[in-house]
Order: C-alpha cells, then structure tokens, then sequence
C-alpha cells in the first residue's frame, strides 16, 4: 500500500481485520465529523514556496473573476433536497503538512489524468465559502498510498477562492483489495473552515462495480451516500476526465 515495507500491515491493523474492527470502522464512520473538529481549522500552513512543490496558476486554478457557479445548489434547495455533504472515515494514511498546490500528480506519474473542481457552499447551499481549506489525497493507479514526506506524492491542499470555487489536477486513484473483495476508486478529503464543522470523507465515482452494497469496507465507509458520489465526462487535452464535487458544509 505504500513505500515503506510496514505501511500495508498497519493498513490491515486499521481495516480491522483483527477481532472487532467492524465495531472501528462503525465508529469511525459515525465520529469522523467530531474527530475532524479537533483539528486545528486553520491547518495547511506550509507554502508551496517551502516545499518547492507545484504553485498556483491561472491554468490550473478557479478564476477570481465572475459570479459563483451555483446554479446545481440553487436547484437543490429549491426543491428541499439541501443536506449537508456526508462524511466518511479518514483512513490510516493521512499526512498533515501536504503543501498548498493545485497539481497533486507530477507529469510522470502513471495514470489517467483528471481534474475535479467544485464550490464550497454554506448550509444553505447558496452562500459560497472563501479560502476553505481542502486537504486532498489517495492511492496511485495501483492502490498503494505513499507517505513519503519530502514529496508528498498524490497530496495536497487546495484553498477556496472568492467565490468558494476550488480545482485540482490529478490521476485517477486506483483501486484495492480488502477481505476478498475490492474497495472502489476514491479521493479523501479533509475540509475546514472557520465557523463551520470540519469534514472528514471520501468522493466516490458513479458506475464503481464496488459501490456499496458491494463495498467491503461494509458500514464502515460510505460509498453509498450519494451526496460522495458524482459523474465524471469527458476532459479536454491531456485531462482524460473531469467531475465536479460541491461540497456543502454545516455551521459550527
């Protein structure tokens, strides 16, 4: 699962495949918005300038320039279906301290390019969120995750603009296999802002044969909320795909 020889048996330890690790998972899943409000609010301090990794530009970044797209929230609340984006457990290979940076992926990193962008909307989901703060990561193409450090591979935090809108370029992350089965594709996400409940979940892709029902990670993930689960098109030049992610967040 990663570059260093223990990192896939202290994935196994946290997937629980020791005696009573369903009973983690539940837990996880249902405290994951509470253990995401410990977290400092304003967490992702370190710049791209100190780690030497990817800036900022306006190719791979919302534009600063014109109204907030919320035509897809606008819709939703008038027709009563508001609700708060769903959360999901964080997984035992988070990294604090990935630099800020809009490319997850360096160019040699092997994979099909996409790119996912969004806004982050208040409870409302009309009022976007300025400068949120999204830490992002997952597995290469492989399923392995990779917690090395000095590059950060397949991680990064991404802020909001003005207009709450946000926009990453990266690989599709691949799958992997747990208890007998194969858990979907996914990206995690972390997601603060002061004010407002920090979210800890997962974004799933429409059309997973591992979606839940079929999901291993069982009730302990919630790959079947579809508030975590969008459509992907077609890209343009070497972005093979791209989906949209809105994320709505609740008040603290």
């Amino acid at each position: 699962m990663s570059d260093h020889p223990d990192s896939r048996r202290r994935f196994l330890k946290w997937l629980g495949l020791a005696p009573g690790a369903l009973l983690l998972l539940e837990a996880g899943c249902a405290d994951s918005a509470s253990n995401g409000a410990s977290r400092d609010a304003s967490s992702g301090d370190t710049s791209a300038g100190d780690t030497g990794a990817d800036t900022s530009s306006p190719d791979a970044s919302p534009s600063d320039t014109g109204a907030p797209d919320t035509a897809l929230a606008d819709a939703g609340a008038d027709a009563g279906a508001c609700e708060p984006t769903g959360s999901d457990v964080e997984g035992p290979f988070h990294l604090d301290g990935a630099p800020q940076r809009t490319v997850l992926a360096d160019a040699d990193e092997p994979g099909e390019r996409i790119v996912i962008e969004g806004t982050v909307l208040g409870p409302d989901c009309r009022t976007p969120v300025a400068q949120a703060n999204l830490d992002v990561w997952h597995a290469d193409v492989e399923g392995n995750y990779h917690d090395d450090r000095t590059e950060y591979r397949l991680r990064g935090q991404v802020q909001t603009d003005a207009q709450g809108r946000y926009r990453f370029e990266t690989i599709m992350p691949g799958r992997y296999p747990l208890g007998g089965s194969t858990r979907p594709a996914h990206i995690h996400f972390i997601v603060t802002k002061p004010g407002f409940v920090p979210l800890t979940t997962q974004l799933y892709f429409a059309g997973d044969p591992f979606l839940s029902p079929n999901d291993p990670c069982g009730s302990g993930c919630n790959s079947g909320d579809p508030t975590l689960i969008i459509d992907l098109e077609p890209g343009q030049g070497d972005i093979s795909q791209q989906g949209r992610f809105d994320i709505v967040l609740r008040r603290s």
